[in-house]
């Protein structure tokens, strides 16, 4: 059991540091006498994943307004719904014991919306940028989470996985129907929905099966 020379305290697990004052264990290490908190681990991780999503996509939602001359007005809506988005689901990470279903369950909310918004509207900004940009942002997050956590996230989530797979492609669906003025943001979520299907039958293919046997099962 490990020691701290300053505080008198004693501690199990691999800890190297102090816990209350960060000075050097003296000692030999001992199991913890209680399992490590994958909860707490997995929120950590999806906190960092959802930082960097966001930020890449307010990146790359700068680079293009710039590149392609876009309205400031729309630059600036969307950024200001990256920024809204971030801060509603780290709340939802941070305080929701199962986030990972309640956050793959919130992009398919914020989907809804858009559709709704397009039917009362019409206007081609939604199906041209929105619905394609949701879609890409839900398919980032789901290939950073499988590649961090690999077959448990794709045996607890598995349905939510291929759900986000097919919704990748439906932007393809809008080029299609003449429902936008850019075709760039879908072929974007339809090439991204591709190469995660491809990664999840590459590297997941015995967990995505069994899962897939699961929900199709009597």
């Amino acid at each position: 059991m490990r020691r701290c020379g300053k505080c008198g305290v004693s501690f199990t697990g691999d800890l190297d540091r102090c816990p209350l004052c960060q000075a050097e264990l003296s000692g030999e290490a001992e199991p913890s006498a209680f399992p490590r908190n994958e909860v707490r681990k997995s929120g950590a991780v999806a906190l960092s994943v959802l930082a960097f999503v966001s930020g890449a996509c307010l990146l790359a939602m700068l680079f293009l307004g710039r590149t392609l001359g876009l309205p400031g007005d729309i630059v600036l809506t969307v950024c200001l719904g990256l920024v809204v988005n971030y801060l509603f689901v780290r709340n939802i990470l941070v305080h929701t014991p199962d986030f990972l279903r309640v956050v793959v369950r919130y992009f398919l909310i914020l989907l809804a919306i858009a559709a709704l918004w397009y039917l009362i509207t019409r206007n081609p900004v939604v199906t041209t940028f929105v619905i394609p940009g949701i879609c890409l942002v839900a398919l980032v997050f789901d290939a950073v989470l499988v590649a961090v956590f690999r077959g448990t996230f794709v045996s607890g989530y598995a349905k939510y996985l291929l759900f986000d797979v097919v919704l990748g492609l439906i932007p393809l669906a809008l080029v299609a129907l003449g429902l936008t003025t850019w075709d760039v943001p879908a072929n974007v979520s339809a090439l991204t929905a591709s190469v995660l299907l491809l990664a999840l039958l590459v590297f997941t293919r015995k967990q995505l099966v069994a899962e897939v046997r699961k929900l199709f099962s009597a």
